[in-house]
């Protein structure tokens, strides 16, 4: 082998291995958090541990009834109130 191509060789297989080399960021090895499905009112509100999309649909329509308050119903006048007017 001549020193021409056992020189182009080595320049070819140094920069194989420097592809494998380059610095990369260490988050790229780091696991996603898996939150756990929410089970209660309580686990639905907590978003650090449990995940909202996980809960299903009979969890958070359940979840949304017990949180909002029910609705009042109209006041009706009657006669014992008066409108204000003297009889």
């Amino acid at each position: 082998m001549s020193m021409h191509s056992l020189t182009l060789t080595a320049l070819f297989a140094v920069s194989l291995f420097a592809k494998g080399v380059q610095a990369h960021d260490p988050a790229l090895h780091e696991l996603p958090v898996v939150k756990a499905k929410p089970t209660t009112c309580e686990q639905l509100a907590d978003t650090e541990r449990y995940s909202a999309e996980l809960a299903d649909k009979a969890l958070n329509s359940k979840c949304e009834a017990e949180g909002k308050p029910a609705p009042k119903a109209e006041k009706t006048k009657t006669d014992d109130e008066g409108d204000g007017e003297a009889s």
